[in-house]
């Protein structure tokens, strides 16, 4: 079924895999019609619950546009109007506390009128295994409630992003397919936030791709060409990764073409076993991570999903708001994927 609106084999082997995974999922921005035309689609194959988090008014008039006719699956909560306004203030500022946060009275009020916060709430009481949001609002305001709220899994410092690309008509990397990073969260990544986002990433494209992850440290400059503090901070976190993650397949600092083009990669560094290979390429920061999946996206016509996000405590993901229907289709498949690699792991 899902063949007929998804395109890619890849993101179409994902939808499958998640058939069969029935959780609560929120969705922190309720009101848009695109994400009422991906359920429609989607609640036919999963038996998943769905929690609309926006106005009511609107999000029954959105049902009602995108035909949607199996309601029972959905349950909608307006910040408006739900009667757990004080309980949900008390979790905000008891968040806020807990953290040496100060909150003024008007943050408080917003905050409980935010749905990403209230996302973040359901996921903090279990009252929603995971969420999907950012087709409406921006990433960092989806950020800032997962930092507030809803926290980190234990021994993660950082939040981070992955996105996935496939590519038609590729050769390189697994036969198209590459987990980019990090296009959404981390600016100008630190030598330790720039490990955590590799060893992030590897764990997420290993959950994800049935082919081994290998990872390449993405760089203007191929194994010592040119020599800045920037390539000495790739340098360094690529011996930390085999010092701490021997069993990962790593290689840095490496042009585009030497990580994912072995003849290439044969001449530029022939003693490498990952240069060449790339299935997981780590850009050094947001700029290039982003500029360089939208471009595989536009002209090479790339099927994409994300953004994963990495390091929260409960699965919250992150669509762009000029997602369609079928990027929030297959981002549910895989944050459904996310969760029950989580629950699996007891995380």
């Amino acid at each position: 079924m899902a063949a007929n609106l998804i395109k890619g084999v890849f993101f179409n082997e994902i939808i499958e895999r998640s058939k069969s995974i029935e959780r609560k999922i929120a969705f922190s921005d309720g009101n848009d019609l695109r994400l009422l035309k991906a359920l429609n689609y989607y609640e036919k194959i999963n038996n998943s619950k769905y929690i609309l988090i926006g106005d009511e008014k609107v999000i029954i008039e959105k049902i009602k546009e995108a035909a949607v006719k199996n309601t029972d699956v959905f349950t909608i909560i307006d910040p408006k109007k739900t009667n757990r306004q004080n309980e949900i203030k008390e979790i905000i500022k008891d968040a806020f506390q807990k953290k040496n946060k100060k909150i003024s009275h008007e943050q408080l009020e917003a905050n409980c009128l935010n749905t990403s916060y209230v996302a973040s709430i359901l996921l903090k009481l279990k009252e929603a295994d995971c969420t999907v949001g950012g087709s409406i609002s921006s990433t960092a305001e989806l950020m800032r409630a997962v930092i507030n709220i809803l926290g980190l899994v234990p021994g993660k410092k950082y939040l981070s992003g992955a996105a996935f690309v496939e590519v038609p008509d590729c050769i390189y990397g697994s036969n198209g397919k590459f987990c980019i990073a990090d296009p959404a969260i981390i600016p100008q990544p630190t030598e330790e936030q720039l490990f955590d986002i590799t060893v992030s990433s590897y764990d997420t494209a290993r959950s994800v791709f049935n082919e081994e992850p290998i990872v390449g440290m993405l760089s203007y400059s191929t194994k010592g060409s040119a020599d800045t503090e920037e390539l000495k901070k790739i340098r360094n976190v690529v011996e930390r990764v085999r010092n701490e993650r021997p069993e990962i397949k790593i290689d840095g600092e490496l042009q585009l073409d030497a990580a994912i083009v072995p003849e290439v990669a044969k001449i530029k560094v022939h003693s490498s076993t990952a240069a060449g290979h790339a299935n997981v390429l780590i850009f050094p920061d947001l700029n290039s991570a982003n500029i360089g999946y939208k471009i595989i996206q536009r002209l090479a016509k790339a099927e994409v999903c994300g953004t994963v996000v990495q390091g929260a405590a409960r699965p919250f993901n992150d669509l762009s708001r000029g997602c369609l229907v079928a990027d929030i289709i297959t981002l549910i498949a895989m944050t459904l994927l996310q969760t029950k690699g989580m629950d699996d792991a007891g995380l």
